[in-house]
């Protein structure tokens, strides 16, 4: 989605409580939170951020070191408000990378009685924890240097030290959110107008450990202090599902909390769908030295406006949209938010301040081309039709600049998307890079991708109309079985409705989900026929279409034979698409040294034919003869009794019934499914 920023509450996972106590009578309490938490910084020992301390109305002033460009201005200290997320550069205050901390003053504009100094800070890796030396001054002393640089001593020029704060953690990089509190157990800390903060980066030998400063307090008797809070749990059943892979290298926390009524759904059709595309999705973006997230979370939130929303490692999902969604574009908006979890620009920006900026459009291409054309291509939701052409150009973002990489894949670099996401990724992004890859500018590939898709959408509006009959299709004597708008002539085996699996969208009938479809038969039932259609299939899926079905049958398929429907290429049923099931298969292709197969790809559309007559039955995929065989003969019947089908004395014993798509494993789409009966009979 557009926006890569979550706005999600998440409860308190691990709380780090650490007291020590430092110079004179000032105590130090540091908390620190791990990357499980709370956009609100609760901590059980330190008080909250506030939003009315003596600091807001401080002037922060850097008396030494580079701010990052990347993050937000000095204001951010004293807004009263905290990041949402661990990784929000513009909502953090930190020095430039390579660069050794710096110097920050606080000016009060008066002395006044410091109750606490409250800092806080929040990054997935090495800027979280926070190293600092603080000073105050009440700017009276002889001598007294209000801006002393690095290398100058502030207790030779009017300072005082106050105390000296360390929250790195002894072993491993310590990211999270980190809370401080600087206070003294007897009273105030002291009367000071100015205090100076000495920063430092967390490693000598981490260039980029300068930490993320989220906000920094000073509160005094009149400051309304926020109470520390303790970790809590959502109110309510917690609903949590750890989707383990490969052996728990990855691990994805499903969380329903907040939407108890996706659960079900969330563990039988989503984490399957986690399970299997994260890992791709790691595969199909590499980079030098990369390793993508281990740890990753999707959260269904039930205030949540629009769609989803990725920042870092956290996708959040707006629970409403998606129940609406669950039979169409659920799982794949799921997927599209893991490809942003995968890619990880954000990493760039944080290690390297000459980094380059992603397009936008670009990111959210990349995310949508491996939704629409490597995880459900069979949907055909980023064709460009008339309804688009006119919005079609290379930078029109999501669907539209999916269309386009996929274009590119197939016409100059099949390894284009991962050489443009390492070049993302490693901050080094340019419009060079298009001409390095494909010898074209990017505007010149738009404009010849866009001919392509003018010349494609016109030769369509030249041809047929899908699902309607051309006046000579109707004088020999054709029907349509589905007429692109309903589920007219229609109803599920042994049942006067429609299962909710099967739907009409966009002029095509698709089997959504099949684990509600069922098989889908038609009203009227036929005996000798000659029926075709295009059908497309999602990856790994299998369907079927059966003819001379009866209720007598317990199945559809226990009386009616059936002409297999699969993803070739992915699909693990051993009986290939085309092949009369358990009975009939193609010969072998000397090409290959295999049974025939004229199947396209999935995302590409199929045209079937099935001629069943009393002399011949014929089998064809994309124009290619299959094989014949004749009903009832001595091979077909010695055939059924070698099979499965033995067992089943209404098999294939009618020579009318009803014509049946099978609702089965994965998604399957079909148009244009016409019928010419024929009048013979045996």
């Amino acid at each position: 989605m557009k926006s890569h920023v979550c706005w999600a509450v998440v409860a308190l996972l691990a709380v780090l409580s650490v007291v020590s106590v430092s110079y004179a009578e000032v105590r130090i309490t540091s908390a620190r939170n791990d990357g499980s938490a709370a956009a609100e910084f609760l901590f059980e020992n330190v008080p909250s951020p506030s939003r009315s301390d003596a600091a807001a109305q401080a002037r922060f002033t850097v008396v030494d070191g580079r701010p990052d460009g990347n993050g937000g201005g000095v204001e951010k200290l004293s807004d009263g408000k905290v990041p949402t997320e661990e990784d929000q550069p513009a909502e953090n205050f930190f020095f430039r990378a390579g660069t050794d901390g710096g110097r920050l003053l606080i000016d009060l504009g008066q002395a006044i009685e410091i109750q606490q100094v409250n800092t806080y800070s929040w990054h997935p890796g090495s800027r979280g924890p926070q190293v600092y030396d603080l000073y105050g001054s009440d700017g009276k002393a002889d001598g007294f240097d209000s801006q002393p640089r690095k290398g100058t001593d502030p207790q030779t020029c009017g300072w005082k030290l106050i105390a000296k704060v360390d929250t790195r953690p002894e072993e491993g990089t310590g990211g999270g959110q980190y809370g401080v509190s600087v206070a003294d157990s007897d009273g105030p800390l002291g009367a000071y107008r100015y205090l100076l903060l000495d920063v430092f980066r967390t490693e000598a030998t981490d260039a980029f450990g300068n930490t993320f400063y989220s906000e920094i307090d000073v509160v005094d008797p009149t400051s309304p202090v926020v109470a520390a809070k303790p970790a809590v749990e959502p109110a309510g059943e917690v609903r949590r599902e750890v989707v383990e892979i490969e052996g728990g290298k990855y691990q994805i926390t499903i969380d329903t909390t907040e939407a108890p009524d996706l659960t079900q759904w969330a563990h039988d059709e989503l984490a399957p769908v986690v399970k299997q595309w994260y890992p791709r999705i790691v595969a199909m973006l590499p980079s030098d030295g990369y390793e993508a997230p281990t740890r990753a979370s999707i959260t269904f939130s039930a205030d949540m406006q629009g769609v989803a929303a990725t920042s870092g490692t956290r996708v959040r999902c707006a629970a409403r949209w998606f129940r609406g969604q669950l039979q169409n574009e659920a799982k794949g908006a799921i997927v599209h938010e893991l490809v942003h979890v995968v890619q990880n620009y954000g990493r760039s920006r944080r290690n390297n301040p000459d980094a380059t900026r992603t397009p936008g459009w670009l990111v959210e291409g990349i995310c949508d081309y491996i939704r629409w054309f490597l995880y459900e291509p069979h949907s055909h939701g980023a064709e460009i039709t008339s309804r688009n052409i006119d919005r079609a150009r290379y930078d029109g973002s999501y669907r539209i600049t999916g269309n386009f990489l996929n274009w590119l894949t197939e016409t100059y670099d099949k390894d284009i998307v991962r050489k443009l996401n390492a070049a993302a990724r490693e901050g080094r992004y340019s419009e060079d890079l298009w001409t390095e890859y494909t010898g074209k500018t990017v505007q010149e590939l738009g404009d010849e991708w866009k001919a392509v898709m003018e010349a494609r959408v016109a030769a369509e509006a030249a041809g047929p109309k899908p699902n309607t009959l051309s006046d000579q299709e109707k004088a020999d004597g054709w029907k349509l079985l589905f007429n692109g708008e309903n589920l007219d002539g229609w109803h599920n085996f042994k049942r006067k409705d429609i299962r909710p699996g099967w739907e009409v969208r966009n002029g095509v009938l698709v089997c959504a989900d099949p684990h509600n479809a069922g098989d889908l038969c038609t009203d009227e039932t036929y005996g000798w026929f000659e029926l075709t259609l295009d059908y497309d299939i999602s990856p790994g899926g299998n369907s079927g279409i059966m003819y001379h079905i009866t209720d007598k049958g317990n199945a559809a398929w226990a009386t009616g034979p059936e002409f297999q429907l699969e993803d070739n290429k992915q699909a693990s049923d051993p009986v290939r698409c085309g092949w009369l099931y358990a009975l009939y298969q193609p010969p072998i292709d000397p090409a290959t040294g295999k049974p025939l197969d004229a199947t396209k790809p999935v995302g590409q559309w199929n045209r079937i034919r099935l001629l069943i007559t009393p002399e011949r039955c014929v089998h064809e995929i994309n124009g290619v003869q299959y094989f014949e065989y004749v009903l009832g003969s001595d091979d077909f019947n010695a055939r059924v009794a070698r099979s499965k089908f033995g067992r089943m004395p209404l098999f294939a014993k009618s020579n009318t019934g009803y014509i049946a798509l099978q609702g089965d494993h994965g998604q399957v789409v079909f148009r244009n499914i016409k019928i010419r009966p024929i009048a013979s009979a045996k």
